[in-house]
């Protein structure tokens, strides 16, 4: 038995794929008798004498036979098995040959269907394939006993194939060219332009469609247009408020940046929003300045158009164009050049927005997620990766706030911390994580003296109250020294991802008391739990979010294993090392929000003991 070793490829992606399906569609053939496949299949059955020969095309839920001899019933008249009888699908997804001696011992094909009911035992079988090497099927010699299929056998098999295959390519080619003859019937041969007008509209939206910067746009149709028409000059404009502003020279001694009302082909082609075409140099002469003509004179140029940049909110710039020749394009040329710039414009548009999106983002994010507080003994760090890296920005938060004291003696500290995470990935996460962050700082100092459980329950019911419709998970401790080098924390956990306490020498243990998210009110009934827990000296408070232990198709169980392993193989590191030595380990990249925060607490002194 030899065959390709499996494992690597996603049987599904191979025999699910658009592109190979389409292929198999165009040949035409299915369950039905093909004589000239039927010739092949008895070459096959004469040439290695062999009761059973199949011409086999595999489909995605199916695999059928346009040609065949020695099949028995009900197969034969079907000409067709589910995958669940399929040997060549694995020739399909190998796109190598696979030769079987006995089925019944292999352990590839030894539950396959075909066993008992066609009576397969031994198998040989080679690709078929189109010109671009897809493989569409297999050419399979059967055997109902066990066959060393010899090295002579395999080559003939080989040969047929290839008689196969190029009969397969044939029929595609006879497929293509009859869909080419119908189509130039339909059409005249003077609308052979219009062909390759499509064919820049196709182009130009492939090219926009992932645009995500202006600058990107804008470089994609100048590529396209310099490719498609050949002008001797192209110059891009862009609008910026009440000014138009040209990028490149181009030769132009005019001003870079220019009022929308001046006499240039640009500014009328977005004043008025409509295409400029100056066919000639006289066309042109008799619309702009003596200056405008003394360029145009000066760089040999005869036709010129100006197209408009179009997106949702109007012209966005526009785009010029100039030949040394006259009549350099035909009316049809100008409905596809102003087709092109449409695609454009709106790229540019969608562009501009992403990048003011991405400024808000920014923006948004320096001012919700502030920097940690100083606090004498405590060593913070954390470190945060959202998940869309274009707006930089997450669901996701931490913090860290310092609350009054109380009057029951001096030096009693306390400070509040938290994790969380909003649903969601999006800007609108976003705004909800910077609301329920500062609510509940709020709610924090509103219930001084009182539990954590009392400012989550306050944040859960404004949430609600107000309709904001935020909801997650959330983590909330206060930190507390009674008394000078002891500290102690109590917490409340609302569906979040268990915290682990650190101690100096490494023991790691969970802290895995938790109640409901919040924000769900199916939920909002449920109790809310407080839980207190003195923190040995030295010890490392480390809060995240489920990013950084759920990825990578593990389960959230498996990352938090991952997660205490690495902190006790690093406990001694500074707390700063130690954070970015998890986020770098465990979420180099995840498509999730990943927050780490680590508290260290002091060593006790004999000061303090």
């Amino acid at each position: 038995m030899t065959h390709a070793q499996h494992g690597a490829t996603d049987p599904a992606s191979v025999l699910c794929d658009p592109g190979r399906a389409r292929v198999l569609g165009r040949i035409g053939l299915g369950a039905e008798t093909d004589s000239r496949c039927d010739e092949l299949a008895a070459w096959v059955t004469e040439a290695l004498d062999v009761p059973v020969a199949l011409v086999s095309l595999v489909r995605e839920d199916e695999q059928v036979f346009p040609g065949m001899t020695g099949l028995p019933e009900p197969w034969a008249a079907k000409r067709a098995t589910p995958l669940s009888h399929s040997f060549c699908q694995h020739v399909v997804i190998t796109a190598a040959p696979l030769v079987v001696t006995d089925a019944r011992e292999d352990p590839l094909v030894r539950d396959n269907l075909a066993i008992p009911d066609l009576g397969v035992v031994a198998y040989a079988g080679m690709p078929l394939t189109d010109a671009d090497g897809t493989v569409l099927g297999s050419l399979c010699a059967i055997d109902t006993r066990p066959r060393h299929w010899t090295d002579a056998e395999l080559g003939v098999l080989e040969r047929i194939a290839a008689a196969c295959s190029a009969e397969l390519r044939l029929r595609l080619a006879r497929y293509d060219t009859d869909r080419e003859l119908d189509r130039r019937d339909a059409v005249e041969a003077a609308h052979l332009r219009a062909l390759d007008r499509s064919h820049i509209l196709l182009t130009a939206a492939r090219a926009f469609g992932d645009a995500t910067t202006v600058a990107d746009a804008l470089t994609r149709l100048a590529e396209l247009l310099d490719a498609e028409f050949t002008p001797t000059l192209l110059v891009p404009v862009l609008v910026e408020g009440d000014r138009l502003h040209r990028l490149g020279d181009a030769g132009d001694p005019h001003p870079a940046r220019f009022a929308r009302h001046d006499a240039t082909p640009a500014a009328t082609a977005i004043r008025e929003g409509r295409l400029v075409h100056h066919p000639d140099r006289a066309s042109f002469e008799t619309r702009y300045s003596a200056a405008m003509i003394a360029t145009f004179r000066r760089l040999d140029l005869q036709t010129c158009v100006a197209v408009p940049l179009l997106d949702a909110g109007g012209p966005c710039g526009a785009v010029v164009l100039a030949w040394d020749r006259p009549d350099a394009v035909e009316p049809g040329d100008l409905l596809t050049l102003a087709s092109v710039a449409g695609y454009a414009g709106q790229a540019i548009g969608r562009a501009g927005l992403l990048e003011h999106r991405i400024a808000v983002a920014h923006a948004l994010q320096n001012a919700m997620l502030s920097p940690l507080p100083q606090v004498d003994d405590l060593q913070m760090a954390r470190r945060y990766s959202p998940a869309d890296a274009r707006e930089n920005v997450g669901g996701d938060w931490y913090d860290a706030a310092p609350l009054i004291d109380r009057p029951d003696g001096p030096g009693h500290r306390r400070l509040m911390v938290s994790v969380g995470d909003i649903v969601g990935h999006t800007l609108d996460a976003a705004t909800h994580m910077g609301q329920i962050r500062s609510m509940l700082r709020q709610a924090a100092w509103d219930h001084l003296g009182e539990p954590p459980s009392v400012a989550l329950r306050a944040v859960d019911d404004l949430n609600r109250g107000l309709g904001l419709g935020a909801a997650g998970s959330a983590f909330v401790g206060y930190l507390e020294e009674p008394s000078p080098g002891r500290w102690a924390l109590t917490w409340t956990n609302a569906g979040h991802p268990p915290p682990v306490l650190l101690a100096p020498d490494g023991t790691v243990e969970l802290l895995d008391e938790h109640d409901t998210l919040f924000g769900f009110a199916a939920l909002a009934e449920l109790p809310r739990t407080d839980h207190t827990r003195a923190v040995p000296p030295g010890a490392t408070l480390f809060l995240y979010t489920d990013g950084l232990v759920e990825h990578g198709g593990g389960s959230i169980d498996e990352g938090i294993a991952d997660l205490l392993a690495l902190l006790r193989r690093h406990h001694d590191l500074p707390v700063r090392d130690l954070v970015d030595t998890v986020v770098d380990v465990l979420a180099p990249e995840v498509p999730d929000d990943v927050v780490a925060f680590a508290v260290r607490f002091p060593v006790r002194t004999d000061s303090g003991a």
